[in-house]
């Protein structure tokens, strides 16, 4: 099979979409809006139903939460890992793996350090 030609990569600092995501209409916009207090009113609702499943009380609440506060920040920190070698990274990702296994974390999202928590629970 032979390469295609007109497949080419983009240049450096050149986008395949440069006008970007188009944008929501401002009608639409404001019909979803009109909404808003019904969509949390029944958010609500199922939050506080006893028959919903679980799975479906607990989406209301994170929709009730992060439309009232905002969604939390995420926050990501890295580590120079160009100087590892393959052994090391594997090491390393093994140790992060078995720490969630072990409910490596304490009630306040802190790295636990005695590592002594419930296992981890699969889905």
């Amino acid at each position: 099979m032979t390469k295609p030609t007109n497949l080419k990569p983009f240049a450096p600092g050149q986008t395949g979409n440069p006008g970007g995501r188009p944008r929501l209409p401002e009608d639409v916009k404001q019909l979803a809006r009109s909404y808003t207090r019904e969509a949390i009113e029944t958010a609500a609702e199922i939050m506080r139903n006893p028959e919903e499943t679980g799975t479906a009380r607990m989406s209301a609440v994170n929709t009730i939460l992060d439309r009232a506060w905002g969604k939390p920040a995420q926050h990501i920190t890295t580590e120079n890992l160009g100087d590892m070698s393959d052994a090391e990274l594997r090491a390393e990702l093994a140790a992060a793996v078995a720490e969630l296994r072990c409910g490596g974390l304490d009630g306040s999202g802190e790295a636990s350090t005695a590592g002594d928590g419930p296992p981890a629970r699969t889905h």
